[in-house]
């Protein structure tokens, strides 16, 4: 099974704000035939992977919410997830631009699912499988961070049901790292004891990682953003006692040489090339 992690996603009651932010300081794309679309959730990309900025809709919470891969066979996987108790999946409604299917892990965590010569991809995303934008020397969305109580039987579910590899990763870093080849999905172990000090972290996703070209060049630009545009200022992290817990608690788990939260409070890992 050939699979690729195809999207992330998150939710906000700010999500144009977000948009803004992961376009100006990122420098992620956007579909020209998304820029009318007032209906439409935020979507950037870069190239490879797409980010979904979410409007906040009754009764869900804000925040990093799923992740989506593209498959070469639905019913392939769905077969496999059969071998997984506690997986399942359910169809998606026609006018998704990126899921035929939503499905979950062992643990619940929700992964939207759709075929990559499927006809749901639509917008960025059809644009990035036909390579019409891609540039090697830009920003790049390369992880996608999951807390779990259940971290191995999750690394079994996604390596049988979607072929994920592991990956190498700096040593004395927890949690299982697996691979499509580009983007990683980090699964960390989750535990309330992880927490004391600070407010609690309910398991599921934690955080993405963003991979910058020049990381100076990068904090200048960060810099100028900010001060240029006060609504589209990254969020500090530590400063108080309890921030500095939840700080150490991040960095703990980050692969990359910078952590910094956008401006509705999701956080960041990012590394450079």
């Amino acid at each position: 099974m050939s699979s690729q992690i195809n999207h992330m996603a998150m939710i906000s009651h700010q999500y144009p704000i977000l948009e803004r932010f992961y376009r100006s300081v990122f420098k992620l794309h956007i579909s020209e035939r998304a820029h009318h679309d007032a209906e439409a959730s935020a979507v950037v990309g870069d190239g490879y992977v797409g980010l979904n900025i979410l409007p906040r809709r009754d009764g869900y919470m804000g925040g990093i919410d799923h992740f989506g891969m593209i498959v070469d066979s639905l019913d392939e996987v769905r077969e496999r997830m059969a071998r997984h108790k506690g997986s399942a999946a359910v169809k998606r409604p026609s006018t998704r631009p990126f899921a035929d299917w939503s499905a979950n892990d062992p643990d619940g965590n929700v992964i939207d699912l759709a075929e990559r010569k499927g006809k749901n991809l639509k917008d960025v995303y059809s644009e990035q499988r036909d390579n019409q934008w891609r540039k090697s020397d830009e920003c790049q969305l390369t992880r996608f961070a999951i807390r779990t109580k259940n971290p191995d039987a999750c690394a079994a579910f996604y390596q049988d049901v979607f072929g994920l590899k592991p990956r190498n990763t700096p040593r004395g870093k927890s949690g299982i790292h697996l691979t499509d080849g580009r983007v990683t999905l980090s699964l960390l172990p989750w535990d309330i004891e992880f927490f004391g000090g600070m407010s609690i972290k309910r398991p599921g996703p934690d955080h993405i990682g963003i991979r910058v070209p020049d990381l100076a060049a990068f904090k200048k630009e960060l810099k100028r953003v900010a001060e240029k545009n006060t609504y589209l200022a990254s969020r500090p992290l530590g400063g108080s006692a309890e921030s500095e817990v939840r700080k150490k608690l991040f960095q703990k788990s980050a692969l990359g040489k910078l952590q910094i939260a956008d401006p509705d409070g999701n956080w960041i890992d990012i590394s450079e090339d």
